[in-house]
């Protein structure tokens, strides 16, 4: 593979291909709310929890009065519980 300038397009890629399998999991889910979580969901274990406040502010600018509840796995909760 040749060397190539790089400018984040790769975590954009990944933010991307999560926001599709999010998308294919809830086809009747609007956009935006797949979107904000797939943003927030891939991006918040890589923050420090000192930034993850000021992060989660930025994603609520971005996407003003939308709600993305955290994509929930029942039988991992059932097996933690």
């Amino acid at each position: 593979q040749a060397d190539e300038p790089d400018w984040g397009l790769r975590a954009v890629k990944s933010l991307l291909r999560q926001a599709g399998k999010l998308k294919r999991a809830d086809p009747d889910m609007d956009e935006y709310p797949i979107l904000m979580r797939a943003l927030r969901d891939f991006n918040t274990p890589k923050i420090t929890t000192e930034d993850k406040p000021i992060f989660i502010r930025l994603i609520m600018d971005l996407f003003p009065g939308v709600v993305a509840d955290p994509k929930m796995d029942p039988q991992m909760e059932q097996d933690t519980s």
